[in-house]
């Protein structure tokens, strides 16, 4: 093969390894559609989910004893809770699933903007969508809530399973510095289960198929998201004047 011909086999190949780079940071341009039964709320799709044949076949209640969920008068108490949206910050409602691969991504990519100062604050809902293993975690972070240290076992639940029984509820708690009966009775009590049952109906209502959704200030994304559209959507949204949340 002569040299010119390396040269540019050589400069073709150097083009197609810079290219990945470069399209990450070219964000989408966006098909916002109308989100139905959320006025002034829109919707787009995203990447890839995690979800089980049906997402919500087995989530019922578990017994008749079980709260009802919790309907909120307005939507952005609902997503945000009471704080809302405020001025110069973009709230961000994230519904995960402990075992869903894509979530852990997103999540990292959220808070490690919340870390570096920018605008936005995060609110997690529970969706365990994935089976048993799934509905435990979530049962044992909402619990965590409930002592102020929902952040603390989130990152304690992303590094390990959590098996099933007490002893791995004692060792948590251990580990958190919570009282351990205390916690335990928390995980398998009614404010747990109305907790879990008003995110999973939220999700049913807002139409989320799967896990990660994401409620981006009045977006609501499907799926997975790279970080250009990510750095994107919330430019988006705290430029726009909101009124949804008024």
């Amino acid at each position: 093969m002569r040299r010119r011909d390396l040269l540019v086999g050589g400069g073709i190949v150097a083009v197609a390894v810079a290219i990945p780079p470069i399209l990450r940071r070219i964000p989408t341009d966006f098909e916002f559609e109308p989100l139905p039964g959320f006025a002034g709320f829109r919707r787009i799709t995203g990447g890839s989910v995690s979800a089980a044949s049906n997402p919500f076949l087995g989530l019922e209640p578990p017994d008749p004893s079980t709260p009802a969920p919790q309907r909120a008068g307005s939507p952005c108490v609902a997503l945000f809770g009471p704080e809302g949206w405020q001025t110069g910050v973009v709230p961000i409602a994230i519904f995960s699933d402990f075992n869903c691969p894509y979530c852990k991504v997103l999540e990292n990519r959220l808070m490690e903007r919340r870390d570096a100062g920018a605008p936005v604050r995060l609110i997690w809902h529970e969706m365990p969508l994935l089976g048993a293993a799934s509905r435990r975690s979530a049962q044992a972070v909402l619990a965590a809530r409930f002592f102020d240290a929902e952040e603390a076992a989130r990152a304690y639940l992303s590094q390990r399973f959590l098996r099933p029984g007490p002893v791995a509820l004692r060792a948590m708690a251990h580990e958190l510095g919570l009282p351990p009966d205390a916690f335990a009775q928390e995980v398998s009590g009614p404010r747990v289960a109305q907790a879990l049952a008003t995110s999973l109906d939220l999700g049913r209502r807002l139409g989320i198929p799967g896990t990660p959704g994401t409620v981006i200030g009045r977006t609501l994304v499907i799926g997975a998201t790279n970080d250009a559209d990510l750095t994107k959507l919330i430019e988006i949204e705290s430029a726009q004047p909101q009124m949804v949340c008024a």
